[in-house]
């Protein structure tokens, strides 16, 4: 289960993805684009079967040794981000776009400072797993915010994908603020395996791209085009 749930996720996500690749001409279709491929990505190099590999693949001798574990995360606080893109520049908040942007860079810059491929130690693992809990709750968050308050601005049509879109930020809210929690309390209950869990938002985003997809070819020409 921890393998099979993990790759669904990315056999679907990549299909969200593939079928936005039509509209790759509209400039604010690419952002959400981007951001789904990069969740397929991250959901085959978490995969533990598929992790091991990949690993077993690097560097002898220790070095590089997290290196499929860093791409995975540069993977994921990159697709949060342009996701958060998407949503905003859907809700026509150039402000808060350009604030995901900034995050997106800051926090991908740290997680590259704070990568020591030649010494990897628990301190550096510690650090990398708590960027990425404070990304998950503050990106997931404003997803949500914007989402939920641009919701009856959408078209009809368009509020089942915009309501999984507001699922997944929930689900990645929920689970970037247990990840908090077992960071907090190390000697408490732990997750075994992030996979399969953190697949949940990847199956709402996935989802909801997929109908949005297939509701704007519904649509007629002269109707304006959604992100």
């Amino acid at each position: 289960m921890s393998n099979v749930v993990p790759i669904l996720a990315a056999m679907l996500a990549l299909a969200a993805a593939a079928v936005r690749l039509p509209r790759w001409s509209a400039p604010e279709s690419r952002p959400f684009t981007v951001g789904i491929a990069l969740l397929a990505l991250w959901a085959i190099l978490r995969t533990p079967a598929v992790n091991r590999s990949a690993n077993e693949l690097t560097l002898p001798g220790g070095h590089f040794e997290s290196l499929p574990g860093l791409a995975a995360d540069v993977a994921l606080v990159a697709a949060g981000g342009l996701i958060g893109v998407a949503v905003a520049d859907a809700w026509g908040r150039p402000v808060l776009k350009k604030a995901f942007y900034v995050g997106l860079i800051v926090v991908e810059a740290t997680l590259l400072l704070t990568y020591d491929p030649t010494n990897p130690t628990d301190r550096t693992l510690d650090t990398h797993l708590w960027i990425l809990a404070i990304a998950g709750i503050v990106g997931n968050a404003a997803v949500l915010v914007a989402a939920l308050l641009s919701y009856r601005d959408v078209p009809e049509r368009f509020r089942l994908p915009l309501g999984l879109f507001i699922a997944g930020g929930v689900a990645g809210l929920v689970l970037a603020v247990i990840r908090v929690a077992t960071l907090v309390r190390p000697a408490g209950a732990q997750i075994e395996a992030w996979a399969p869990v953190v697949s949940i938002p990847i199956f709402a985003f996935s989802i909801g791209s997929l109908i949005a997809s297939a509701r704007m070819r519904q649509l007629p020409d002269r109707e304006p085009a959604s992100r």
